[in-house]
């Protein structure tokens, strides 16, 4: 209900064809929860660098990693850039409807 597509930037691939995925890697310990939870479509989940934990040898992404930030899922740029996804339905998830 949150995306109807792929959060990555300029993915239109539908959130029913997505595959769920931990903002926080699970390998670091990210939580199984909705706070912790978005969908991505398979390509871009597997391009998604789960970088380290934040404060324990903490590195840049080098392709970009998907983060929360003010309650949206957005990408996090090598550059530090944050970055939504412009898609047309990316404005229409349950959150932004309310």
């Amino acid at each position: 209900a949150e995306n109807l597509v792929c959060p990555w930037p300029d993915c239109g691939v539908p959130a029913d064809r997505c595959q769920v995925h931990h903002l926080d890697a699970h390998k670091n310990g990210g939580q199984t929860n909705p706070s912790n939870l978005s969908t991505l479509c398979a390509y871009h989940n597997g391009v998604n660098d789960d970088g380290d934990v934040p404060g324990k040898n903490f590195t840049k992404p080098k392709r970009g990693r998907m983060v929360r930030h003010r309650g949206k899922v957005k990408l996090l740029t090598p550059g530090g850039r944050l970055v939504g996804n412009m898609h047309d339905l990316s404005a229409m998830g349950a959150m932004d409807l309310i």
